[in-house]
Formats: C-alpha cells, structure tokens, sequence
C-alpha cells in the first residue's frame, strides 16, 4: 500500500506539458438557407497571432437511434474548401445549395471548419491541438412552413438513472437549451443542461441522475429552446 501512495504521489507532481492552440472565431454560428436564399456567408476570424489553416468539409447531418450521423454529400458546396487566414485576420466561406429544397420539410447539414496544424518551433516540446467547429444548415422547405412537433417520455434506467427523451414527429428541427422535469404536486425536480438539437423524424435522449428514489407521479417538462420556451406534459414507461 506505501509503494502505491508514493506511485501516486509521484504521478500527480508531473509537469504538465504546454499546449498550443490556435483560436478563430465563426459567424453567424448557424446558416438559414431557402429556396429564395440559397447562399450564405460564414467569417473565420483568426485571433491568433500566427496564421491558421482551415480545411472546410459539408456534410449530411442525421440521427439515427439517438446518434448524430454525418455523411459526405454533394448536395451543399463550400468555397473555399481550405484557406489560409492571416494573423488577425478574416477570411469569408461561401455555403452554397446545389440541390432543390424539400416541398414540405427541413433539410439539415452542417459545415465542418478543421484547423490544419502546422510544423511547431523548434524550441517548443508540448502539446499541438488542432481546433474543429461545426456550424449547422438548415433549408426551409419549398412550400408552406418547417414546424417542430416533440412529445416527451421518461423511464428509470437498471443503473438508477432516468432518462428523459424527445421524439420529433414534425418536419423542422427543434434547439432544446436546458429544461426541468417536475412531478405534478411537489417541489422534486431533475434539470437538463446540455443543449440538443432533435431533428426531424429523430429522437434523442438526456440521462439525468436523481439524487433520490424518484417520486412517483404525473410529469411535466418545462424548458428553452430556439424557437421559444416550452412546457409539456411527459409519458412515462416503468415509474
């Protein structure tokens, strides 16, 4: 037991190695995209005082059992797909649709901006990351408007845990930002923080931790979300 203490000991008194970084900035954070507006401009800022090389990928954006899915597509174009910006400078991505828009619902992609890294100094003996954002696209259909439609269901899980999760029944994606579950009468709560996006057709899920046996009882969620804060009644299986 003596010899594994100071192991540890040992271990936690390492230095940690220096990271390097670069760091630019993406705006807007997300593309509307229509079949009367069908490009749009992203501007990377570089805030580094070293340039920074940006390879930029689309892709087809999914969920498939409570999975972000990407796969490649043609169906949206990026130009330039890799570009040099200077230190403290901006360098402007033009996202086009090559496609026409759905007739009734939401299509979703998103644009990948991947920092390349670059041959390090020779006097610096830490760690390289390389920077990658996600930038979501979505494209409103050709006729009449892309709504949400979630319902919510609830069910303990064999480890404690409880999960909460949202099914998309309608044709444009819903943001949800954080929320609370409540049980009807009382004052015992579980709040969600991560933000997710539900898209169309899909259904993604929170795994949250009660610090107790769960009451029993009806469930209500209430939350925030893109298009607004939400309240609704949630079905349960198992509780």
């Amino acid at each position: 037991m003596r010899t594994q203490w100071l192991l540890l000991g040992w271990l936690v008194t390492l230095p940690v190695p220096p990271v390097a970084a670069s760091t630019f900035n993406i705006a807007p954070i997300r593309a509307d995209l229509s079949p009367g507006h069908r490009t749009e401009a992203l501007t990377l800022t570089n805030v580094d005082d070293d340039p920074v090389v940006v390879q930029v990928r689309v892709v087809a954006w999914s969920q498939r059992n409570g999975e972000e899915q990407l796969d490649d597509t043609r169906e949206l174009l990026a130009t330039p797909p890799v570009l040099q910006i200077p230190a403290k400078g901006e360098q402007i991505i033009r996202v086009a649709l090559r496609r026409e828009a759905d007739p009734v619902k939401e299509l979703t992609y998103r644009v990948i901006f991947e920092e390349i890294p670059q041959a390090a100094p020779v006097e610096f003996t830490g760690l390289r990351v390389a920077l990658r954002f996600s930038v979501p696209v979505f494209v409103a259909p050709s006729h009449g408007r892309a709504v949400p439609d979630v319902t919510w269901d609830a069910h303990l899980l064999p480890d404690g845990g409880f999960e909460i999760a949202a099914t998309n029944h309608g044709t444009a994606h819903l943001q949800i930002s954080d929320f609370d579950v409540q049980w009807q009468g009382t004052q015992d709560s579980l709040h969600g923080m991560t933000s997710k996006y539900v898209l169309p057709n899909s259904r993604m899920a929170w795994k949250l931790n009660p610090s107790g046996e769960p009451v029993r009882g009806p469930l209500v969620i209430h939350g925030r979300s893109d298009q607004g804060e939400f309240s609704a009644d949630v079905a349960q299986t198992g509780l």
